[in-house]
């Protein structure tokens, strides 16, 4: 029985299509571990930078990734049209799951995936912009120690 498992897993983290799946799930985690980290105190160490920005910046991301993962697909693509038509019958699974081309695909669609979640978190507010991440004040004495800090 657990060998049965391990050959189903092996296979399954063989597939093309399951690397660029972790790396999507990554991606949107970290856009969310970057909201939670945003709420802690560690913000104090970080520079303010402006929505605008970040949102530029996002923006120039996925483009570039796009362009990136839709080349790189291409390539992958007539690659392995060749090969099914001159490997033998037996190679070509060993050609598809090679992990260079996995890897380097994986990692384009998930800067994709994360600039593009990134960009609607951002727009849709998830981020706080009252000082770039830190969590709002709840109470009188921290409402008068902001102040305190702007002067």
């Amino acid at each position: 029985m657990g060998d049965k498992i391990s050959i189903l897993v092996s296979r399954i983290r063989q597939q093309l299509w399951f690397k660029p799946l972790v790396f999507c799930f990554l991606s949107i985690a970290a856009v969310f571990l970057a909201d939670l980290l945003d709420r802690t105190s560690l913000n104090h160490f970080l520079p303010e930078v402006s929505e605008s920005a970040i949102a530029s910046l996002l923006q120039v991301l996925a483009s570039s990734m796009l362009a990136i993962a839709t080349f790189s697909v291409g390539a992958m693509v007539s690659a392995y049209a060749a090969a099914s038509n001159s490997a033998t019958p037996r190679s070509f699974p060993l050609i598809v799951a090679d992990d260079v081309s996995q890897n380097a695909l994986s990692v384009f669609i998930g800067s994709f995936i994360y600039s593009v979640v990134a960009i609607v978190a951002l727009k849709s507010g998830l981020f706080e912009t009252t000082h770039r991440s830190r969590p709002l004040p709840c109470n009188k004495r921290d409402w008068h120690s902001l102040a305190l800090r702007r002067r």
